[in-house]
């Protein structure tokens, strides 16, 4: 009986021993990360990205897109994230602002099934009554912020 209580502890301590330096990988530390902001030239709006960039990267995760509407001018506030690579230039969906709602973020990821080369995002003015893009502010193109040639 002592044996297996014995080899029992010895089992759990060596798993215990195999899992947590898994658990704790570089994999599971944050990404690098990217940041870049846009605001209108008319002052009516702002917008910024945050982007964790992933090994080579096929994907880009996490993307945070924050957005501001600075003018109460009837027009609603977007924002849309847009890659370039392997699989062209991909403009994802709009996210807006609610009504009566002046800022808002969004935490989400892309991954477009190849290599990206680079990322933006755009934010726009939309007319409420038609749902019409009046115009878009883009902000910095970000590229991986590491050399993954080697990889």
């Amino acid at each position: 009986m002592r044996f297996k209580h014995a080899l029992a502890t010895f089992t759990s301590v060596a798993l215990a021993a195999v899992i947590v330096p898994a658990v704790a990988t570089p994999a599971a530390a944050a990404p690098p990360t990217t940041y870049a902001s846009v605001r209108a030239t008319d002052w009516s709006f702002s917008g910024s990205v945050s982007i964790g960039w992933r090994l080579r990267p096929y994907s880009l995760d996490p993307v945070t897109i924050s957005v501001q509407d600075d003018a109460p001018d009837g027009y609603a506030i977007g924002a849309r994230l847009i890659t370039n690579g392997e699989n062209g230039h991909i403009v994802w969906r709009m996210r807006t602002i609610p009504s009566g709602q002046d800022t808002a973020t969004w935490t989400t990821y892309a991954t477009p099934g190849g290599y990206i080369n680079n990322a933006y995002i755009e934010v726009c003015k939309i007319k409420v009554s038609t749902g019409a893009i009046a115009f878009c502010q883009s902000s910095d193109v970000m590229s991986a912020p590491f050399d993954d040639s080697s990889a």
